[in-house]
């Protein structure tokens, strides 16, 4: 599903971001991506949607290899995945429905089809009785569930959630991982969420990997705890 071998990666300002990293991730599997700010989080993700390729080493997402995709075909690798953001960007003129339909819209879906699924997602994430709701009238738990139908509308081999719960509190926060568990478990999505809320990494265990300073220090299997401040040492 996904693999990275020897991956580093220079920016043009000569800014490092990321150092020799391997790293694989099955089909199925829910993985952490944790660490400090200026860890390579950022970097990791836009590597894997596309949005930059590796300056050494191999990307390979669903087969493709993001170092030789060339940029005309970027929007067509991205029908493998769905991203799932902090700040929601749904559009605010638009309804809940259409918020997710028009994800579907955009790469062609016919049009019986694509309303079919998206009163499929919704049921999924619990805003069926929310489709005709503007994104003004929802709350934040509500907002990131319109994000995540949106994102996996088009059934993604893989879901990655960019600080998912990092504008929700506790309780919505519980809510939307309950809700990324049960996407994991019942559309079969590989999910790579990165995460500060250390709280909910230990509550909801999963395979846990640790960035610092652009390498990994810890591959921690599911059950592993990480500690407030991790030991950036192992």
């Amino acid at each position: 599903m996904l693999l990275m071998r020897n991956v580093s990666k220079t920016y043009k300002n000569g800014v490092n971001a990321l150092y020799n990293i391997n790293l694989t991730i099955e089909q199925g599997e829910f993985v952490y991506i944790i660490g400090p700010t200026g860890s390579g989080k950022s970097t990791l993700i836009k590597l894997l949607d596309g949005e930059e390729i590796p300056t050494n080493g191999l990307v390979e997402v669903v087969g493709i290899n993001i170092g030789k995709l060339r940029h005309s075909k970027v929007p067509m690798y991205r029908r493998n995945i769905g991203v799932v953001f902090q700040d929601y960007k749904l559009l605010e003129r638009k309804t809940v429905f259409e918020n997710v339909y028009f994800a579907l819209e955009a790469i062609g879906t016919p049009k019986a089809k694509a309303r079919q699924r998206v009163r499929e997602v919704l049921h999924l994430v619990g805003l069926s009785d929310k489709m005709k709701s503007y994104p003004a009238e929802l709350s934040g738990g509500q907002l990131q569930r319109t994000a995540i139908a949106r994102a996996i509308a088009n059934q993604p081999k893989l879901l990655i959630c960019d600080e998912p719960t990092g504008n929700l509190d506790p309780d919505m926060s519980t809510g939307i991982m309950l809700l990324l568990e049960k996407i994991n478990r019942e559309e079969g999505a590989t999910i790579v969420m990165v995460t500060h809320d250390i709280t909910l990494v230990n509550q909801f265990k999963k395979r846990t990997v640790l960035l610092h300073d652009g390498h990994i220090v810890a591959d921690l299997a599911e059950g592993g705890y990480i500690k407030n401040e991790p030991d950036t040492s192992l």
